[in-house]
């Protein structure tokens, strides 16, 4: 599920569909901040986010996506896989992912022939717990 955006949010544009929780989205229909929706296509290439996980996708031809989040630092722990069973016959899996301050950076196993979304999430830190 998604939402399509009446009104900002968390950084978010109006007139944007996003994902978040189950939870959250249906705090924020409730509230009038937006409607259901579905999610059409993701832009390719770099990302900004603010949000604990997200989907981004690496661009037809290159190997690797960017996602800029203030969270994310040097030793942050960061999951990512592959998120289409057929996305495309190159970059089959994440193969590495490397944080710094304020992004990470995540890489497939070869350069992409076909738009490829990989879903990413921060995981919290021994002893904490992530809030939204």
């Amino acid at each position: 599920m998604a939402i399509l955006l009446s009104k900002a949010y968390n950084n978010c544009a109006a007139g944007t569909v996003q994902e978040f929780t189950a939870e959250l989205e249906a705090a924020l229909i409730a509230q009038g901040f937006g409607i259901s929706s579905v999610v059409t296509s993701i832009t390719t290439g770099a990302q900004n986010s603010t949000l604990y996980s997200g989907t981004a996708a690496v661009a037809i031809g290159a190997a690797s996506v960017v996602i800029t989040n203030p969270m994310i630092v040097a030793n942050s722990k960061v999951w990512a896989v592959v998120a289409q069973a057929a996305a495309d016959g190159t970059a089959l899996r994440v193969e590495r992912i490397v944080p710094g301050a304020g992004l990470v950076t995540i890489y497939v196993t070869a350069n992409a022939t076909a738009a490829t979304y990989i879903d990413w999430a921060i995981l919290p830190t021994v002893g904490s717990t992530p809030t939204q």
